[in-house]
């Protein structure tokens, strides 16, 4: 059974006629009557009583042509959705990313993507910013923000680099130094974001011989920037999140290492996922607002 067998039955029903019936479905009426008999034999009833040249349905013929009908208007009903999203720009887009920080960009990118897609809806899915790779390997997001293009399965498009930076409160030792060297966080009190150490890049970075004297983690940006500056800690972040917390004062930022850490973010989706229009624009316009961002936050640092 496929759908013209159900178109079958329907026009067949609508004429009540095999001449009119192969008529309008362009078959002949040898071909029509073999079909008829393939649905039969598939529901083991009989469809339709011929009677001289009419064809009228039976009981049973009746449920049948019932559900066809149902099947038939919902297919035509995706039909037309799928139409409307495709013409309209309309639709939704699951997101993810594997730092907590890089949502610090959402809001003025939204924005600024809602003027040319208002019919396109941005749902976050904060779940898996512990692993995004995994999350766009089973089509649970649409496009994951993360730090490498190494899987094989995924296609990358490279959005920006940011540069990591140690915060200070202003009097703080480092403050006049260039650049600060991983060991001289050893015995430091140390302030990160509130997820296990073995997921942060850049504790890894920091930590990998010597340890923290203490490490508080907070889940907020504003709190980690608030214990610095009242000399509870040092903190590490990417320049572009520092910048406008360094404008307020309180706070110096150095360079971390004399050659300077960096990362490379990329918006990353599956390989064999057709895109719609609107999603590959996301991306696009994304790729543009970070880059922009990312160069006036790394003038304002230096």
């Amino acid at each position: 059974m496929d759908i013209r067998h159900f178109k079958m039955v329907q026009e067949v029903a609508r004429q009540g006629n095999l001449t009119k019936a192969s008529e309008r479905l362009f078959l002949s009426q040898s071909a029509l009557s073999h079909q008829l008999k393939d649905v039969e034999t598939y529901f083991d009833t009989q469809i339709f009583i011929r009677q001289k040249k009419k064809m009228l349905l039976t009981s049973t013929g009746r449920i049948i042509l019932n559900a066809g009908e149902t099947i038939l208007s919902e297919i035509e009903n995706t039909k037309k959705k799928v139409k409307f999203l495709s013409e309209t720009n309309a639709g939704e887009i699951r997101l993810s990313t594997e730092c907590f920080t890089s949502y610090h960009w959402l809001s003025s990118f939204l924005t600024e993507f809602r003027v040319p897609y208002p019919g396109v809806e941005i749902l976050i899915d904060a779940e898996a910013t512990s692993n995004s790779i995994n999350a766009l390997l089973e089509n649970r997001i649409d496009i994951g923000i993360v730090e490498n293009n190494l899987n094989s399965k995924l296609n990358y498009t490279q959005l920006f680099k940011d540069e990591f930076v140690v915060i200070v409160p202003k009097g703080h030792s480092w403050e006049k130094r260039k650049w600060v060297d991983t060991e001289h966080f050893y015995g430091e009190n140390y302030i990160m974001y509130a997820i296990p150490t073995e997921m942060s890049t850049i504790y890894q970075i920091l930590f990998k011989v010597g340890r923290p004297k203490k490490v508080t983690k907070i889940a907020l940006t504003e709190a980690i920037v608030q214990m610095v500056k009242a000399g509870l800690g040092v903190s590490v972040l990417p320049h572009w999140v520092a910048a406008p917390h360094l404008e307020s004062g309180g706070l110096s930022a150095i360079r971390l290492t004399h050659k300077g850490i960096k990362r490379t973010w990329f918006a990353a989706t599956l390989k064999n996922k057709e895109l719609p229009a609107y999603m590959k624009a996301f991306i696009r316009n994304l790729s543009r607002h970070l880059k922009q961002s990312e160069e006036l936050a790394l003038l304002e640092f230096r």
